[in-house]
């Protein structure tokens, strides 16, 4: 009886072994196979990284020739590039992402391979745009007058950019406290947010148009010594902006729900975007005026003031209005939306008194 205690007990115990065993090495299969799955979407994520990154460069330069394109009124140029650009761009992506056509199917990174061809053209599209003939931007021009020998002129776009630099990752700053806002407050909330936002940009390429306007004409017009004439332009940007405005205001109020229903079927997240579609018809309102107040003065050289604005208004007014209203007051991701309320309305009651006070008109650059 001893012994088949015994063999029992060495049975039992050699399968309880040979179970551990059979799990470890389970426990390493599934190791191993988790790591060369990460290892899989860190080559992909360096992959398109490089990709992308290595089509930033004609990104760049096509951005800074449409800049100047659109100082000297040139605007047509930056709606064909981008045109071009977003067109080449889709058909890439139809025919590397899925493989269509009898082109290799590459997945993401045909998605990412598609994305630098489109601006490679479209970077191409804004070269040659400074070889035409009729161009006020003229490469030829520039190279025979010896214009690219003006070093002054660099100190003064140097000046001038380091400003707006300085802006821009301030203002990023703002853009991060808010969205890392954002993220806590749950998916559901979050998921609402950013359609929002994106509805937010579209409303900003209305604005970015009409300040693409104002900086040209007030830029032309202070070149020509004629500063009311650039104030008057401004004014006259100002109103067109405020009725595209009132548009988009509209469209918030009678067609939010759709424009959530879009991206959501669940109900619960519908009821959150249309809520924030509410927000939204005030925003816009004073973020289409700002806009076009903001690029008035900036064509004008005035981008210290500008950068100042910006500062008060998104880094500290929108972060701290969105952390009341979010976590002490108990709004939610409402009370983020709140905190871009106050941040537009800041942004524009002092573009707005700056451009009314006429200082920016004094400005030598």
């Amino acid at each position: 009886m001893f012994g088949k205690y015994v063999r029992y007990k060495t049975e039992e115990g050699n399968e309880m072994t040979n179970t551990a065993s059979t799990t470890h090495r389970t426990g390493k299969k599934e190791s191993r196979k988790l790591s060369r799955t990460m290892a899989v979407i860190l080559g992909l994520i360096v992959t398109l990284e490089v990709m992308i990154a290595g089509g930033m460069i004609f990104n760049i330069i096509s951005m800074v020739i449409n800049a100047a394109q659109r100082g000297a009124g040139n605007t047509k140029i930056a709606m064909y590039t981008n045109t071009i650009s977003s067109i080449v761009n889709i058909i890439g992506n139809y025919l590397l992402i899925g493989g269509h056509l009898g082109f290799p199917k590459l997945g993401i990174r045909g998605a990412a391979l598609a994305t630098v061809l489109g601006t490679v053209v479209g970077c191409t599209i804004s070269v040659m745009s400074l070889f035409r003939k009729d161009s006020f931007l003229s490469i030829p021009y520039i190279i025979k007058e010896g214009l690219w020998k003006r070093f002054e002129s660099v100190k003064i776009i140097l000046k001038l950019s380091s400003s707006t630099f300085v802006e821009q990752i301030l203002m990023r700053i703002g853009f991060m406290s808010t969205a890392v806002m954002a993220a806590d407050m749950g998916t559901a909330a979050m998921a609402a947010h950013q359609v929002g936002m994106n509805a937010l940009s579209l409303s900003f390429s209305f604005g970015d148009g009409m300040q693409a306007a104002a900086v040209a004409l007030i830029g032309q017009s202070l070149g020509s010594k004629e500063p009311q004439e650039a104030k008057r332009h401004g004014m006259t940007c100002e109103k067109v902006a405020l009725v595209m405005a009132v548009f988009m205001s509209m469209f918030y109020l009678f067609c939010g729900k759709w424009l959530f229903g879009l991206f959501f079927a669940e109900a619960h997240i519908v009821e959150i975007g249309v809520r924030i579609s509410r927000i939204l018809i005030v925003i816009v309102l004073f973020q289409i005026c700002q806009v076009v107040f903001t690029g008035a003065l900036r064509g004008a050289g005035d981008v210290v003031y500008t950068m100042i604005s910006s500062t008060i208004s998104v880094t500290f007014v929108r972060t701290a209005v969105s952390y009341i209203c979010c976590y002490i007051v108990g709004w939610g991701i409402y009370g983020i939306w709140m905190g871009i309320v106050a941040d537009q309305f800041c942004r524009l009651m002092l573009s707005g008194i700056r451009f009314r006070s006429g200082k920016w008109m004094k400005i030598k650059i």
